[in-house]
């Protein structure tokens, strides 16, 4: 199959010419498409490489922590309609991770599954205008548990640096070969950098639920735009992180070390309102998140205000970054694509257009909209033809108003 784009934005910048697609892969690229025959002709609509979300909790009225096998094949052909080729699902239930990674070979219609993000479970602060009602102590039996269930998937879990016993649980999970990430934390400049000691490389949501820049403690945000080892994960919706702070993260962090995420839940893809709790911390009483609305500008909100993930998508982050940061795409496509792929081992053969690397690659119009999306050479998003891929059923059973 050969595919034609008068902007394919390859590895070495954006181009008119031919992708030729053969056994998953980018086998050719051609600058002159008038030397073969073009199956596909996508004019002036641009191409570039799929996108790889690390941090996903669900979409499409799926939550990855309570689905069954139609669910997720529900949220995998989700993301792809939003030019997601590739995605860690974030979870925190052991049957979850069972089901996911069992289920990683056999769903293909939609983003491939690279792996297994636990968010979780040993945080100390909840967000702005939250209620904080606990987190479980460090359990190193619980630990193993966590990563048996993911049967060798596991490829990142978040852990707050400043816990007791918080260096036993990095130097478990690192000896076994899994990213460790800062998340939900009130550790300051020190604690943070100590975690990062331990063996801590990335930050969880930049910004979100964690200590901020301060004149006379830069926090764990500080410490990891500070210390080059760290990745970034970057919630680019302009609800989680205000941009102008997005551009000043962009101003201090190594371009190399940006890792754009959605932190999306079932909320993406749904309608305005207030819809039932349906999950973890929702359940309880005593929890702020037992009702959630999502609001016209996209923001998902708890009862007291507080950000519950986003109903956003990467793509409309990547807009953002093009349209009101002034971000070059060709720069942003190494946040949303490269960057994921360098750190977590799959550069080799994904996260940018280049002859030799699965055709993971996503087309899109100048509104940013994903019209088109091939994962490893199939088609697996058709814009024309997949219309309606939101479960409604989750609109019926929980909105309330």
């Amino acid at each position: 199959m050969i595919i034609k784009s008068n902007r394919i934005y390859m590895e070495d910048g954006c181009k008119p010419g031919a992708l030729e697609i053969e056994s998953g892969k980018i086998k050719q690229f051609y600058a002159d498409a008038s030397v073969v025959k073009v199956d596909v002709d996508y004019g002036n609509d641009r191409i570039i490489p799929g996108i790889f979300d690390t941090h996903t909790h669900g979409g499409f009225g799926v939550r990855c922590d309570t689905c069954d096998v139609a669910g997720l094949k529900t949220y995998l052909k989700g993301m792809a309609s939003t030019g997601v080729t590739a995605v860690f699902p974030t979870v925190t239930s052991l049957d979850s991770m069972a089901l996911i990674s069992k289920a990683a070979d056999e769903l293909h219609d939609g983003a491939r599954i690279m792996g297994i993000h636990c968010e979780g479970p040993w945080g100390s602060r909840v967000g702005e205008k939250g209620v904080n009602t606990g987190y479980p102590a460090v359990d190193l039996e619980y630990g193993q548990k966590i990563y048996d269930a993911c049967s060798g998937r596991l490829s990142l879990i978040d852990i707050a640096p400043e816990i007791e016993n918080a260096k036993s649980a990095i130097e478990f999970f690192t000896s076994k070969g899994v990213t460790v990430a800062a998340y939900h934390t009130n550790a300051n400049y020190e604690e943070a950098n100590r975690g990062i000691d331990w063996g801590i490389t990335v930050a969880t949501h930049l910004g979100n639920v964690m200590t901020g820049l301060h004149h006379r403690d830069i926090g764990t945000m500080g410490a990891c735009i500070n210390r080059d080892e760290v990745y970034c994960e970057l919630v680019c919706d302009g609800l989680h992180v205000c941009l102008p702070m997005v551009d000043i993260i962009l101003r201090l962090k190594d371009h190399d070390k940006i890792m754009m995420i959605s932190d999306c839940g079932s909320y993406l893809g749904a309608p305005e309102g207030t819809y039932r709790g349906t999950f973890g911390e929702s359940l309880k009483a005593e929890s702020d998140r037992t009702e959630l609305t999502v609001t016209k500008e996209g923001y998902v909100l708890s009862k007291t205000g507080r950000l519950s993930g986003s109903s956003k998508p990467s793509v409309f982050g990547i807009k953002n970054l093009v349209e009101k940061v002034g971000v070059p795409l060709e720069k942003v496509i190494l946040f949303s694509s490269y960057n994921p792929c360098k750190k977590y081992g799959f550069a080799d053969k994904k996260g940018s257009l280049a002859v030799g690397k699965d055709a993971d690659l996503v087309v899109i119009s100048d509104d940013f909209d994903a019209l088109y999306t091939y994962s490893e050479g199939r088609l697996v998003f058709d814009h024309k033809i997949d219309t309606d891929l939101f479960d409604h059923n989750f609109v019926k059973n929980n909105k309330i108003d």
